[in-house]
């Protein structure tokens, strides 16, 4: 195929679509995005189709770009008050693009986009403060909605819905079925398994202290890194039964439309 790309990655946000981008790449007919997320579409639509073209380093393949912003952009420009949407821009240039979209329990993707902030220290409230404060951290849980706006350009079976916890789990066979969705050949290809990528966790207190300088992690030896990672962070908390049933509720209606639109499931527990 040639530029402009015809696959995407549309998120959702952490829902372990690096891991999943960073698999795609290993396939001889996949060409990610350097950086894999462009975002061309919304950041970027300025700058031009030459600098768009310069992210894939090669064009004989299917290109792919894993911009997850993509089914967060449309929500967040509307807001603003800007006079587009990502998915038409996408249809103007590629119309016969297909779609990966990766949904995890709208819940606990929310949960790892607020300890995502709050590990970095973007983010000092409280989990409910924040979720009611920000619709950052709810807006790209809401499936139906945002695959919506993308299904007034192209049909439904342009998507290629995965479900996170298979992500998770079966990862080669998830990839597999991802390049045969794309039309990327090589059937007889064989992924590799690659280390988890984005993986949660918060720095302790030694690990805070060390994280701001510049560089540090050249010095320490690849051997020693993951015991270097587990002396300097500690595993974030589980989300509480109360809180995931508290921010369920803000999901529930739209988990359930997009389950008897897709008939995928992302609700967790009782309905």
């Amino acid at each position: 195929m040639s530029f402009p790309p015809q696959a995407f990655i549309i998120g959702a946000q952490k829902a372990a679509t690096t891991s999943l981008a960073d698999l795609l790449a290993q396939h001889p007919g996949i060409e990610v995005s350097n950086p894999k997320e462009p975002d061309f579409f919304n950041v970027n639509w300025e700058r031009g189709l030459d600098w768009y073209r310069g992210r894939f380093a090669r064009t004989d393949a299917v290109l792919l770009d894993a911009s997850v912003s993509y089914t967060m952009a449309s929500t967040r420009e509307w807001q603003r008050g800007t006079e587009f949407e990502v998915p038409e821009r996408i249809h103007s240039l590629c119309p016969d693009a297909k779609f990966i979209y990766i949904v995890r329990d709208p819940a606990d993707r929310c949960y790892s986009a607020y300890w995502h902030d709050k590990r970095a220290g973007r983010e000092k409230s409280t989990l409910r403060n924040a979720v009611e404060r920000k619709t950052y951290y709810t807006m790209a849980s809401y499936y139906y909605l945002q695959i919506n706006r993308f299904l007034r350009f192209f049909p439904l079976e342009r998507f290629h819905i995965v479900q996170f916890d298979d992500a998770v789990r079966n990862p080669l066979s998830v990839a597999q079925s991802c390049s045969a969705f794309l039309g990327a050949g090589y059937p007889e290809f064989s992924f590799m398994q690659e280390r988890q990528k984005n993986q949660g966790f918060q720095y302790n207190f030694a690990g805070e202290a060390l994280r701001g300088l510049s560089g540090i992690s050249r010095f320490v030896p690849e051997a020693l890194k993951p015991l270097a990672k587990k002396m300097l962070t500690k595993e974030l908390p589980d989300l509480t039964p109360e809180d995931h049933a508290w921010m369920t509720g803000h999901f529930r209606e739209d988990a359930l439309a997009f389950e008897k639109l897709t008939g995928v499931r992302v609700l967790s527990g009782p309905r």
